[in-house]
C-alpha cells in the first residue's frame, strides 16, 4: 500500500501552508485572544478551494 502523496495533494498541501503562512500566520496571537476569525478571508480560502 502506498502511502505517499499524489502530486495533486502535494501541490494542495503546498498551496495551503503557503496561504496559512502568509494570511494566517502573523495575525494568529491576535484572533486567538479575540477569538474572532475574519470573515473576509473567506473568498481568498473559496479561490483556494478550501470551503465546501
Amino acid at each position: 500500500m502506498n502511502f505517499e502523496l499524489t502530486e495533486e495533494q502535494q501541490q494542495i498541501k503546498m498551496s495551503v501552508r503557503e496561504f496559512a503562512e502568509s494570511e494566517i500566520l502573523p495575525h494568529v496571537m491576535e484572533w486567538d485572544e479575540t477569538q474572532h476569525f475574519p470573515i473576509e478571508l473567506r473568498p481568498k480560502l473559496a479561490e483556494l478551494g478550501l470551503l465546501g
